[in-house]
């Protein structure tokens, strides 16, 4: 096996693409974390081709980093080229939940990319993170009037998530976007779901 992960990690840096794409993803489906493996990817995630930097994304992720590596290096992968990478990286942050919390001010300018499932998918994971980034929620509020309608969805949930069951701006934000019939049904359906799990909350804290 040591053998194989040596070879695999010399392959990472063999001049085929295809050859560095296949040797990232196979060092993720070993599931060895050691330091090799691990430094190896790492350094893979600047490599000038997307689909290799994605597929050693990817295989971190499989190898469950620490959080401290993970806001190290995955963190500036939020500002990479490729729309792909910008969002897996997202979802690899939000595996940490509320650990990821250094990673919310990276997110929040995530929500403002050009791209609309990056900018939804940077929304649903401040939500992961919890209430520990509950400062975040301004940064969510333009969100709910983005062109696109996932991205709302997103927004909404997240503002149901992070914030606590006391919380009266949000909620107030929450059953602004409930009643406003400009919002699409299913926009203000998620509203008023948020708003129910918010109140069975502070119930249960009773």
């Amino acid at each position: 096996m040591e053998r194989a992960i040596a070879r695999l990690v010399y392959n990472l840096r063999d001049d085929d693409c295809h050859i560095r794409f296949a040797a990232a993803r196979t060092l993720g489906d070993i599931g060895r974390d050691t330091p090799l493996v691990t430094d190896s990817l790492i350094h893979t995630l600047k490599d000038k081709t997307w689909f290799v930097r994605l597929s050693a994304l990817q295989s971190l992720r499989d190898l469950k980093l620490k959080p401290a590596v993970v806001i190290e290096h995955v963190v500036p992968l939020l500002k990479d080229e490729h729309e792909d990478i910008r969002e897996y990286a997202a979802l690899t942050i939000a595996d940490l939940g509320p650990m990821a919390s250094p990673a919310a001010p990276s997110l929040a300018e995530v929500l403002f990319d050009p791209v609309w499932y990056v900018r939804a998918t940077a929304a649903w994971v401040l939500g992961q993170i919890g209430p520990v980034v509950r400062e975040q929620y301004s940064n969510l509020v333009p969100c709910l009037s983005d062109n696109e309608m996932e991205v709302r969805i997103s927004a909404v949930r997240a503002l149901g998530k992070i914030g606590c069951a006391c919380d009266q701006e949000i909620l107030n934000i929450l059953v602004a976007v409930s009643r406003d019939n400009g919002q699409p049904p299913e926009v203000k359906e998620e509203a008023e779901e948020a708003l129910k799990e918010m109140q069975n909350s502070l119930e249960n804290m009773k």
